[in-house]
C-alpha cells in the first residue's frame, strides 16, 4: 500500500544546523516531499548542508529536490548581506532596521526576509530550527548598557563630549536600541502571524530551547560568563517568551487574509531540555576570540610572566605576544562538534554529558519528534499542547456567578440612578482598547435614546430615526457627553464640508507622536480613527448599527428545535439589547481592522 504524502514542500529554517539537517533527512523518509528548502544564515552553511543531503539522495535513491536559501530572517530583505557593525554605523541602514523593529505599519512584514522566503516557495510545512533565543539574547544588552552608561556619565560630568566620544556614544545608543530582546521577539511573532495568514502553510513546528539545556539557575556551563549568567538567563527568558507568544499564535483563530488559501496554521513547539549532540567527532582547528573580539582560527602564543599589582588588564595587546616558537602552531584538538553549542574537547564532553549534569539528546531524536508531530502522532512532546492542558480554563462556577453578578450590578446602578451626579456604568477605558469603549457607548446611546431594550423593536427602526434619537437625547444629557469625552473618546459628527468632533483634553486615538507634534489628518485618517475608537454619530454608522441589530435578531437560535447546538458563537441569546452583551457578540463575530475576529478558540 502506498502511503499518502504528508507534505509537498518543506521549508527548514536553520536547515544548515545539526538539527535542521536531521529534520531534512527524517522528512524525506516520512513526509516524502517534492522539495525541501534549506534556509540558514550564511551561504556557506546552506551549501554545505545541501551538498551533504544531495550526497545522501544519490546514495539512497531519494527523489526530493533540495533548494538552498541563505539569509537572515530577523532583518529586512533589503538589509541582507550587511554585518551588524555596518547596520549600526550607517545611519540610513540603522534607520531602516529601527523602523523594521519598532514600526507600527501593518504592512511592514512584507519587507521581511521571512515573508519573502515563505511567499516565494509556498511551503505547506515549516520547521524552524533556528536558536532564536541565542540570536537575540547574545546581542548582549548588558555589556552594551554598561558601556553606554560610562559614556553617559562622562557626558553629564563634563557637559559635552569631543567628536570621537560623541560618535562612540551615538553608536552605543543605537546598538542598545536594537539589542532589546522583547521588541525583537514580539516583532518576529507578529511578522510570522501575518506571513502564515497570507500563505498556505499548514503546519509550523518550532524547535525551541530552555536556554540552559534543561538545568536551572545553577547551570555551570555559561560560555565563560559569570555564574549565574545574566546573558544566559536572558536566553532562557527569550526562549520562554517565544513559547508564550507561540502559545498565543496557536490560540489565534485561523481566519485567512482575503484571497489566501490558508484557513489556519497548526502551531507546535518541541523544546529539548538537554544539550543536543553531536554532529561529528573530529580533529578541528578551533576558533578563539582574537584581537577584535571576533572568533577566528587560533594559534599558540608565547606566554609571559606578569607580577600582579593594583590593576590587571584582561585584554592585552595581541601584537605584543609572539607566536609560539616563532611559527604558526594551530590550536587543533580532537573533540565533539555540537553545532551552535560549540566544539567540545574530550574533557568538556565528558563533564557536560556526565549523569545529572546537562547530559544530551541526539539530533536524530529531536528530528524524529518533529516529524511525528507533523504526521499527527501523539508524542506528548508538544510544549504548546502541554500548556493547553495545564492552564486553568474558564469555569462552570464562574459562569453561574456571572448571571448573579450582572443582575446585582444592574440593581446597584438602578438604586443610585436618582443621585444628582449619577453617571451610567458603560465604560471607562481601563479594559481597552478604545474600540471597545466606542462600541459600548454607541450601543448604550441607541438603547437609552430610543427608550427600549427590545432588540426586535430596535430592528424595526430606520437608521436615520436612530441617529436623530441619539442626537436629541445627547442634547438633554450633556453629562453623558462629558463622560464619553473625559475618558478620551471623542464624538464624531458630519460638519459643513468637514468632519467635526466633540472632545476632551485627551484622545486615546490617535496615539500621540513621539515628537509631540500634532497628528496629520485626512479623510482616510478620520475613517481609521472612527473605526478604532471614536463614537461615530454620522449616518453611515447608524446604517451599520441597523444591519448589526438585524443580524443580531436573526441569529437567535431555536433552542427547543436545535438543542444545545443552538448555543454557538454566531448566536445572540438574550431577548434584550444589552450593550455589554451586544458588544461581546460583535467582538466574537465581527472582524477588526486587521481582519481578526476576537473570540476564544475554546
Amino acid at each position: 500500500m502506498t502511503r499518502h504524502r504528508a507534505a509537498q514542500k518543506v521549508l527548514i529554517l536553520g536547515g544548515g544546523g545539526m538539527v535542521g539537517v536531521e529534520v531534512a533527512r527524517e522528512a524525506v523518509r516520512e513526509l516524502q516531499p517534492d522539495e525541501i528548502i534549506i534556509s540558514a544564515l550564511t551561504a556557506g552553511e546552506v551549501d554545505e548542508a545541501v551538498a551533504e543531503l544531495r550526497a545522501d539522495a544519490g546514495r539512497l535513491g531519494w527523489t526530493t529536490k533540495f533548494t538552498p536559501e541563505p539569509g537572515d530572517i530577523f532583518i529586512p530583505a533589503s538589509l541582507q548581506g550587511h554585518g551588524r557593525g555596518k547596520l549600526v554605523a550607517d545611519r540610513k541602514l540603522f534607520d531602516e532596521l529601527f523602523d523594521d523593529i519598532f514600526s507600527s505599519n501593518p504592512e511592514a512584514y512584507k519587507g521581511s526576509k521571512l515573508f519573502k522566503l515563505i511567499d516565494t516557495h509556498r511551503p505547506d510545512v515549516v520547521v524552524d530550527c533556528i536558536n532564536t533565543a541565542t540570536a537575540i539574547s547574545y546581542q548582549d544588552v548588558y555589556t552594551t548598557s554598561r558601556r553606554v552608561k560610562v559614556m553617559l556619565d562622562r557626558l553629564e560630568d563634563a557637559g559635552s563630549l569631543d567628536k570621537a566620544d560623541l560618535d562612540r556614544f551615538i553608536l552605543g545608543v543605537r546598538e542598545l536600541m536594537i539589542a532589546q530582546g522583547v521588541p525583537q521577539i514580539t516583532r518576529h511573532i507578529l511578522y510570522l502571524h501575518n506571513t502564515l495568514k497570507d500563505t498556505a502553510v499548514r503546519i509550523y513546528v518550532k524547535v525551541g530551547t530552555t536556554g540552559t539545556g534543561g538545568m536551572g539557575l545553577n547551570i555551570p556551563y555559561t560560555h565563560s560568563e559569570d555564574k549565574p549568567s545574566a546573558t544566559l538567563i536572558s536566553k532562557s527568558a527569550i526562549g520562554f517568551a517565544h513559547t508564550g507568544l507561540l502559545f498565543l499564535l496557536a490560540r489565534t483563530p485561523g481566519a485567512a487574509a482575503k484571497g489566501s488559501e490558508n484557513m489556519g496554521t497548526l502551531i507546535k513547539e518541541v523544546k529539548p531540555g538537554a544539550m543536543i549532540g553531536f554532529r561529528k567527532l573530529r580533529s578541528s582547528h578551533v576558533k578563539l576570540a582574537g584581537a577584535t573580539g571576533a572568533r577566528e582560527p587560533g594559534f599558540l602564543v608565547e606566554s609571559k610572566d606578569e607580577t600582579i599589582g593594583a590593576t590587571l588588564q584582561p585584554r592585552a595587546d595581541f601584537a605584543s605576544y609572539a607566536k609560539f616558537e616563532n611559527r604558526d602552531v594551530p590550536v587543533t584538538i580532537v573533540g565533539a562538534d555540537t553545532g551552535e553549542n560549540g566544539f567540545f574537547c574530550i574533557g568538556e564532553f565528558h563533564a557536560i554529558t556526565y549523569p545529572r549534569q546537562m547530559e544530551y539528546v541526539t539530533p536524530e531524536e529531536v528530528a524524529r519528534t518533529v516529524i511525528l508531530e507533523i504526521l499527527g502522532a501523539s508524542t506528548g512532546r508538544d510544549v504548546l499542547a502541554a500548556i493547553d492542558g495545564a492552564i486553568t480554563e474558564p469555569s462552570y462556577r464562574a459562569g453561574v456567578l456571572r448571571d448573579h453578578a450582572c443582575r446585582q450590578l444592574e440593581a446597584l446602578e438602578l438604586a443610585l440612578a436618582a443621585e444628582k451626579d449619577f453617571l451610567p456604568s458603560v465604560a471607562i477605558g481601563q479594559l481597552g482598547p478604545p474600540r471597545l469603549s466606542k462600541l459600548l457607548f454607541e450601543a448604550y446611546l441607541i438603547r437609552a435614546a430610543t427608550g427600549t431594550a427590545s432588540a426586535e423593536a430596535l430592528a424595526k427602526r430606520p437608521a436615520e430615526e436612530l441617529r436623530k434619537s441619539v442626537e436629541a437625547w445627547l442634547a438633554v444629557n450633556p453629562k453623558v457627553t462629558s463622560l464619553v469625552t473625559t475618558i478620551g473618546i471623542p464624538i464624531l459628527r458630519d460638519g459643513d464640508g468637514a468632519a467635526r468632533i466633540t472632545r476632551g483634553p485627551r484622545l486615546n486615538i490617535p496615539v500621540p507622536r513621539p515628537d509631540a507634534k500634532p497628528n496629520e489628518m485626512d479623510a482616510a485618517a478620520v475613517e481609521k480613527y472612527a473605526f478604532q475608537g471614536w463614537v461615530d454619530l454620522r449616518p453611515a454608522n447608524f446604517v451599520a448599527w441597523s444591519e448589526r441589530i438585524a443580524r443580531l435578531v436573526t441569529s437567535k437560535a431555536d433552542i427547543a428545535a436545535g438543542g444545545s447546538a443552538a448555543f454557538d458563537r454566531p448566536s445572540y441569546m438574550p431577548d434584550d439589547f444589552i450593550p455589554g452583551e451586544v458588544v461581546g457578540w460583535l467582538l466574537a463575530n465581527e472582524s477588526d481592522a486587521s481582519g481578526m475576529v476576537g473570540n476564544r478558540l475554546f
